[in-house]
């Protein structure tokens, strides 16, 4: 059975699934879609909202599991943002390929505790370039690959402590510090989403938090600012087929989407 329900941001994104019964997984996978473009802790506004369409799976009658987000809107701080699913990935309906190469974030929900740039060391005297992100976050979250890769190096360095290094495509490498688990070996490959560790207070940690470095031919970047690449588009052979599949959930958006503009009116 495929179900359409819309919802408004008021404080989380969670807390506006759950106001209109949409499950937590349908929930996690809208986060995932669109995490390349909405970082959900700190660009969400209130105000902000969503459509989805998914599949839900009955058993005698009742649901027993939620099953794929089919397709989504989110409309936020005046960005439009459409997605529809076909094969193995999301795309806005025009064809573009919705997932980037890298999530713009490693922690699924967390805030910024500490940001890219000069900043006075909470342990040595002076002020130091801070060439990542911290997030604060409790000790065993999970931390996930913002992308595809290869672990260059997973174990103890120094001030990181518990540290893991992963090798992208290209020019780009990610490391994640002060881990309280690593959950990957040194030549291992990960896929994007993929558990690499736990959130932890090792190392020069004052607290427990992530630290996370985006680098590009080994200088760093700041994490929220870099622009992503993108993934590959709707290949040409397969734009029928994709038209085909999505001109109807696109119009269940549109159908939604109206009905929401005559409620706000």
């Amino acid at each position: 059975r495929v179900l359409m329900k819309a919802s408004v941001i008021r404080s989380s994104l969670f807390a506006a699934t759950d106001a209109v019964g949409i499950p937590d997984g349908i929930a996690m996978q809208l986060a995932d879609v669109f995490g390349g473009d909405i970082d959900f802790y700190r660009d969400l506004r209130k105000g902000d909202r969503f459509t989805v369409v998914y599949e839900i799976y009955h058993l005698g009658g009742r649901p027993v599991r939620a099953g794929r987000l089919l397709a989504a809107e989110f409309v936020s701080q005046g960005r439009h943002l459409r997605a529809v699913h076909f094969g193995s990935s999301y795309y806005a309906p025009d064809g573009r390929n919705l997932r980037k190469a890298f999530l713009r974030a490693p922690l699924e929900f967390s805030r910024v505790s500490s940001g890219f740039g000069m900043r006075r060391h909470p342990i040595h005297s002076g002020w130091r370039a801070h060439k990542g992100i911290d997030y604060a976050a409790p000790i065993g979250a999970r931390v996930r690959a913002v992308g595809d890769g290869v672990v260059d190096y997973a174990g103890i360095k120094s001030g990181y402590g518990n540290v893991v290094i992963l090798r992208h495509n290209g020019q780009y490498s990610t490391l994640y510090a002060h881990l309280s688990r690593i959950a990957v070996r040194r030549g291992a490959r990960v896929a994007q989403n993929d558990t690499i560790g736990l959130v932890g207070q090792t190392g020069w940690a004052t607290g427990p938090h992530l630290h996370y470095e985006f680098r590009i031919a080994g200088q760093a970047r700041n994490p929220l600012a870099v622009a992503l690449p993108s993934g590959l588009p709707v290949p040409a052979q397969s734009l029928a087929a994709f038209r085909a599949q999505a001109e109807p959930l696109v119009a269940r958006l549109d159908l939604l989407a109206n009905a929401n503009v005559a409620l706000l009116d």
